[in-house]
């Protein structure tokens, strides 16, 4: 006859297989991952979310205390935003097109260690960085920004690129890896722009565009 811790062992075992059936379960895994990423986070959850800010699901975040969504932006469907301990910061007035990325985090490498067993708990420290997405900026479709990118103010980023490097403000950037492509106004018209949107102390001056523009019509 079986003892109670007989028994208990039996159950406990008889769980775990249930457990481990259902984890890898495709069916069940799918209606997991479609109810978390349509439904399973509220506004509470981000580390900050303005009213009027809008994301249309599915979204799927790391960590959504380190996502912070400012005035007036828009992300669209299948945004997948990686911020497990790192920020994405998305400044306002930004519009974001369907299928974006971001990872905030690098995968590192360590002499003796598969890449699979590295993780999270052993990973060196210095792979994260934030992600910052200044105001006024657009970004097409399966964009992918990478760690410590930051898109400057009133930035076009083509659909497809993938932003491993930070842009000036007012770019058009596009490519893989994302390159300088041009400043989509002269620099009288994004004073002009500036001077009806932002107050006197927020806007670029005339002397730091010229150094911007400058700089970066040399490449």
């Amino acid at each position: 006859m079986a003892t109670d811790g007989q028994y208990m062992e039996r159950n406990n075992s008889t769980m775990k297989r249930l457990k481990h059936r259902i984890k890898n379960n495709r069916f069940i895994r799918g209606l997991y991952f479609l109810y978390k990423n349509y439904f399973g986070y509220s506004r509470k959850s981000f580390g900050y979310i303005a009213d009027n800010a809008t994301i249309t699901p599915p979204l799927s975040c790391a960590n959504y205390k380190n996502l912070y969504v400012g005035e007036s932006v828009g992300i669209g469907p299948y945004a997948n935003l990686s911020c497990l301990n790192a920020k994405c910061i998305i400044k306002g007035n930004t519009a974001i097109a369907e299928n974006f990325t971001v990872h905030t985090g690098n995968h590192a490498y360590i002499k003796g260690m598969f890449i699979t067993d590295i993780m999270e708990s052993n990973k060196p420290k210095g792979y994260d960085e934030d992600v910052i997405i200044e105001k006024d900026v657009w970004i097409g479709c399966n964009v992918t920004l990478l760690s410590g990118v930051t898109i400057g103010r009133g930035c076009t980023v083509a659909a497809g690129a993938v932003v491993n490097k930070s842009t000036p403000p007012y770019a058009v950037i596009g490519g893989v890896p994302a390159k300088f492509i041009k400043f989509k106004w002269t620099i009288n018209e994004i004073l002009e722009h500036e001077s009806i949107l932002y107050p006197e102390e927020e806007r670029f001056s005339r002397e730091e565009l010229e150094s911007i523009f400058a700089q970066h019509q040399k490449k």
